[in-house]
């Protein structure tokens, strides 16, 4: 419970360090240049820029602390009751599939470029869990910590799809023995510091072999296993370490540079085709998918719910709170211009889903109307 009660706090606060974060990058975007971000660099062989090294090499311990959310949630947390796990998968794979669907055939049936539709499909849940935390709807932690956790991992494995590229099987194999030697290590050990040490190493290893940097880091989250000899929870105290280093260095690092750029926020930018599918979409969609989900679950696993169907619908609005996993779809989507525009309407979509969230809130019943049978 501790360890829940952790990441809880940690996600919450991040939220609060988000927002200031993101507003100065964009004021400073709109008086600085920020073209420095993009220019080459290189250690020994190896080019790189600040924006690339962000979503190739530092949000790699965001997808490691996710890998450790998911291994906890998993032994300890919500998703032991496999009903429950069952659930959260259904309303998580909803929640992505049908605003990706109708961002696509929307783009498609109009003739306009169907790229970024995996825009709309993550999650933010250090939003969501601030959210719940000023509606006073705490008893949905739980469940929506398990939700987003699996939200997170699929959006991983669809990175992994889209965006994988020719494999080099020495690398691979390279990483195969990191990935070995890691779990064998986490079987016999309590060090939490060799640990990261090796996925640090095993991450760049695995940048090489041409699989996406988030699938390597989730794969290392989930292989930590309980200690052996000792009865150590290795993964709760590595997520004792990892998460706040993730919360509050690594996404506002990565937040800032993502949006440390010039904006135009112009009527012809803002009323711009991109932007507003992306809103309209997402908001739509994605409360759509999650509600559906919550209802498909419920039916095909004779499940009592948690909550009220009215907290289901808060639980899809919140859903359209989306930015850290966005932006690395925004990012490896678009260039120039339309990549500008790309996260333009994911920053337009936060206030847009705050404001649905507080409708959806104040037009439910007081009493808990629409509680399930």
């Amino acid at each position: 419970m501790n360890t829940f009660l952790r990441i809880v706090k940690n996600e919450t606060f991040s939220a609060y360090l988000l927002i200031p974060t993101a507003l100065l990058a964009i004021l400073l975007g709109l008086h600085f240049d920020s073209h420095f971000l993009e220019q080459s660099r290189q250690i020994a062989n190896w080019h790189f820029n600040l924006r690339e090294f962000t979503l190739d090499y530092l949000l790699g311990f965001f997808f490691y602390n996710i890998g450790l959310q998911l291994r906890f949630e998993l032994s300890d947390g919500a998703l032991q009751d496999r009903k429950v796990l069952g659930l959260s998968a259904l309303a998580a794979v909803l929640g992505m599939f049908v605003p990706a669907l109708t961002f696509y055939l929307f783009n498609r049936f109009n003739g306009t470029p169907t790229t970024g539709w995996g825009i709309t499909m993550a999650t933010d849940l250090p939003f969501v869990l601030a959210a719940l935390l000023v509606l006073k709807k705490n008893f949905l932690k739980g469940f929506v910590l398990a939700l987003a956790t699996i939200d997170d991992i699929g959006s991983v494995i669809v990175l992994s799809v889209l965006y994988k590229v020719h494999l080099h099987l020495l690398y691979l194999l390279g990483l195969v023995v990191i990935l070995a030697f890691y779990f064998l290590i986490s079987y016999l050990t309590q060090s939490k510091l060799l640990l990261v040490l090796i996925f640090t190493v095993g991450l760049a290893i695995g940048h090489q072999t041409g699989i996406q940097t988030s699938l390597v880091a989730v794969l290392f989250g989930i292989i930590t296993f309980k200690n052996q000899k000792k009865g150590v929870d290795l993964h709760e105290r590595l997520l004792s370490v990892i998460e706040p280093f993730s919360a509050f260095a690594v996404i506002p690092i990565f937040v800032f540079i993502s949006l440390f750029r010039h904006f135009d926020f112009s009527t012809s930018a803002l009323g711009s085709t991109l932007v507003l599918t992306l809103v309209i979409v997402r908001l739509i969609g994605k409360p759509a998918g999650i509600f559906l989900g919550i209802l498909i679950g419920k039916a095909a696993l004779r499940l009592k719910l948690p909550f009220s169907l009215a907290d289901a619908l808060l639980i899809g609005a919140l859903g359209t709170l989306g930015l850290d996993v966005s932006l690395i779809f925004a990012q490896k989507d678009f260039i120039g211009v339309t990549q500008n525009l790309a996260i333009l309407g994911i920053l337009v979509t936060i206030p847009a889903g705050i404001v649905l969230t507080l409708i959806v809130h104040f037009l439910s019943p007081r009493d808990g109307g629409l509680i399930n049978q």
